[in-house]
């Protein structure tokens, strides 16, 4: 899983982007052309390891914030522990951000044999660092070993040990490597910043552009964008050395879309691309939640490799399709877990399951986008965040905010960014979807996003039936909710950290799950 990573910024899409690895796995499995996450990283890396969409993990709100008393609730059963039912070792590498404000929410308690990364969320990518605390933590502790050493190269060094590791273990393997690039802040080595020579680093923008995405130069690694994909390259090598190429399967996508400048805000400088889709990370809009994603399993058909598919999926479903291949004996339709809202995407994923090949798209026709309160200021949210929904049926997304991130004037009006590599692209213009109801400005947007995938013309006042259905389902979904945890950063350091040699590392003490964030249903006034 790559960490903001633009539809625009891979290079099977955008050629001008180097990302050989990425090509390589495309041109051996399938890729997912409606495969959806959510806006942000916390709620997707959440719906992930439960299968429940954030509005009913309470992770509905923006992301989790260092030094506050929250972390995906202990209530539910990740992913890593259904795994592990199935008696499958299961790693970590990279990125958490689930929180760790109490021993119970760190790591190896929710299921990971062993870890290997940051705990947060934005960290530096020398000091390892977020706010000045140093996050990285090793199969249950802090670690600061070889800090100042890029951290995608030291992810690298970790994915390569850890496969290999797992050689002469009797136990299948399940493993997330999860990276932080291409994530700002845009830090590279020298060496990464000169290889990517076409954009002139005399203009700020370009300059910026260029460490984001660096291409790769042989053995060496690059930047931040092909620092990922050298991440998926040494992975597919430690799998060839350690013998296990021909039996493990392969998922890559990202947690949301691409940071483009559409949606910058200060303290971040944004400099992904999803082109021609619009907007990016944080929004509703398809450049905001639809994702890349590559689907690759040894056991594909010659006739399937290289092919895409277009039946609708959510991050959610990956949680009970990977539990489904994980169970011995034939695959079955109908397969699901209770309690989630995820589906099992296995029988649209190949015929090589000796499924029938009858039915083989659209086990979906609908779900819950997001439900959140998507404000653009995290003192204000709403404890109820219910106030802006979308929703996609068939064919149809709906977007219906009242605090809607794209209702603020201040953002830069452009929503379709071109990328700066190629100013030759055409410009897409569009309903910016803004009314004022009640003397308040708000989003209504419904778009067809198979025949206007950019979001270019908004339905909402030519189909109001469509309309009330979907808005419909979106009530469903509020009374379905649980109250949001999000609390944002309490600045009391000196309660959240301790020192560490000569660095301060995080305490995992200073809150108490079940009195700080209990998992309740939603409050009755939200709906």
């Amino acid at each position: 899983m790559a960490d903001d990573l633009g539809w625009n910024d891979v290079g099977y899409r955008n050629p001008k982007v180097k990302t050989p690895h990425l090509d390589a796995l495309r041109a051996k499995g399938i890729e997912l052309i409606q495969s959806y996450a959510t806006p942000q990283c916390s709620m997707s890396r959440a719906a992930l390891l439960t299968g429940r969409y954030p509005s009913n993990t309470g992770l509905q709100v923006l992301v989790l914030q260092p030094e506050a008393r929250q972390c995906l609730p202990i209530e539910h059963k990740t992913l890593y522990e259904y795994m592990k039912d199935e008696g499958y070792t299961t790693k970590h590498l990279g990125k958490w951000h689930m929180g760790y404000c109490d021993g119970s929410c760190l790591p190896e308690s929710r299921g990971i044999d062993e870890f290997r990364g940051v705990l947060g969320g934005t960290v530096t990518y020398f000091n390892w660092t977020t706010r000045g605390v140093v996050t990285r933590w090793v199969n249950g502790g802090p670690s600061i070993e070889n800090i100042g050493t890029h951290l995608a190269i030291q992810d690298q060094k970790d994915a390569r040990e850890m496969i290999l590791d797992h050689k002469n273990d009797p136990n299948p393997l399940f493993m997330w490597i999860t990276p932080t690039a291409p994530h700002d802040p845009l830090e590279t080595t020298e060496e990464m910043f000169n290889v990517h020579d076409f954009l002139d680093p005399s203009d700020p923008e370009l300059k910026s552009r260029r460490e984001y995405l660096v291409q790769s130069n042989g053995l060496h690694l690059s930047g931040l964008v092909s620092a990922f994909d050298d991440v998926v390259g040494v992975t597919m090598t430690a799998l060839c050395d350690a013998g296990m190429e021909d039996n493990t399967i392969i998922v890559f996508s990202s947690d949301n879309g691409g940071a483009d400048p559409s949606t910058e805000f200060p303290p971040f400088h944004h400099y992904a691309n999803n082109y021609p889709l619009r907007n990016g990370k944080t929004t509703f809009m398809e450049g905001g939640v639809r994702v890349p994603t590559i689907y690759y399993d040894p056991r594909l058909r010659p006739t399937t490799r290289g092919t895409s598919r277009d039946f609708l999926m959510h991050i959610t479903d990956w949680l009970p399709t990977f539990v489904q291949l994980a169970k011995p004996g034939p695959k079955s339709y109908g397969f699901t877990i209770a309690g989630i809202d995820g589906v099992s995407q296995l029988p649209n994923l190949g015929s090589v399951y000796n499924l029938p090949t009858r039915r083989k798209y659209n086990i979906r026709k609908e779900m819950l986008v997001a439900l959140t309160d998507q404000t653009n200021n995290p003192a204000t949210a709403s404890s109820c965040a219910t106030e802006d929904a979308s929703y996609r049926w068939k064919n149809y997304k709906l977007i219906y905010g009242d605090q809607y991130y794209v209702t603020d004037p201040t953002l830069k009006p452009t929503s379709w960014v071109k990328p700066q590599e190629s100013p030759e692209l055409p410009d897409i213009t569009g309903d910016d979807c803004h009314r004022i109801v009640d003397g308040r400005r708000v989003v209504r947007c419904l778009f067809n996003v198979i025949d206007d995938p950019s979001e270019t013309t908004n339905l909402y006042d030519q189909k109001p039936g469509l309309v009330a259905r979907m808005l419909r389902k979106i009530d469903d979904a509020k009374r379905a909710a649980v109250q949001s945890v999000y609390e944002i950063t309490i600045g009391a350091t000196n309660i959240t950290t301790q020192p560490f040699g000569n660095y301060i590392v995080p305490r995992h003490d200073y809150c108490i799950p079940s009195v700080d964030f209990p998992l309740e249903p939603i409050d009755p006034i939200c709906y």
